[in-house]
């Protein structure tokens, strides 16, 4: 039977990806996301796991679904005509105002990039992610800032990657060693030496 693409057909699919999202998401925060079954989940969800099956390729797939709900995604629109240090002062704004929402997702982000490295689908479907998403960020900035970079578009977008990371994670750890001032701080040498 071919899949109902009516108005009411994709919303209905819609509550149903949402309902089993949702209760793997209590599963995943009760056992982990190794321990997650499918048949848990489906029963939480109060379906069946063909009803799984039916809205996701498998478990990978509902994983990276549950993951991507509670993503923290820090890519804050750039303003037209605003200079590379005037945007990542601006996105180190946006880190700032990130951490308290990171900080109760630090188990469920932990346990995901260690069953990621796992699952070798979830591995792929997870940097594919990412790759377009550097792709993206690498073409607008090269758009943007390309005349004035002292290094390639890419390299920047990367180097911001990790320190967006490294400041998420060391703040999950330390939190009152990870001030707005340091977050500031390192996005403004990171916008000096950047640019010649």
């Amino acid at each position: 039977m071919a899949p109902d693409t009516s108005s009411g057909g994709a919303q209905k699919r819609q509550r149903t990806r949402e309902r089993l999202i949702a209760a793997a998401l209590e599963v995943v925060a009760e056992k982990g996301f190794v321990a997650a079954s499918l048949d848990e989940i489906a029963a939480r969800a109060g379906m069946t796991k063909g009803a799984i099956y039916g809205n996701f390729a498998g478990k990978a797939d509902l994983m990276f679904a549950v993951a991507a709900s509670q993503s923290l995604s820090l890519e804050p629109a750039p303003a037209r005509g605003a200079s590379l240090a005037e945007q990542l002062a601006a996105a180190a704004d946006a880190l700032v105002a990130l951490l308290p929402r990171a900080g109760g997702l630090q188990r469920l982000n932990a346990e995901f990039q260690i069953y990621a490295l796992t699952d070798p689908d979830l591995r792929a479907r997870s940097a594919a992610v990412y790759l377009a998403r550097f792709d993206r960020l690498t073409e607008r900035t090269q758009a943007a800032h390309g005349e004035v970079l002292a290094m390639p578009a890419r390299d920047l977008v990367m180097a911001l990657q990790a320190l967006t990371l490294g400041f998420i994670h060391q703040h999950q750890i330390t939190p009152d060693a990870v001030t707005e001032q340091t977050i500031r701080s390192a996005f403004d040498a990171l916008a000096r030496g950047a640019v010649r």
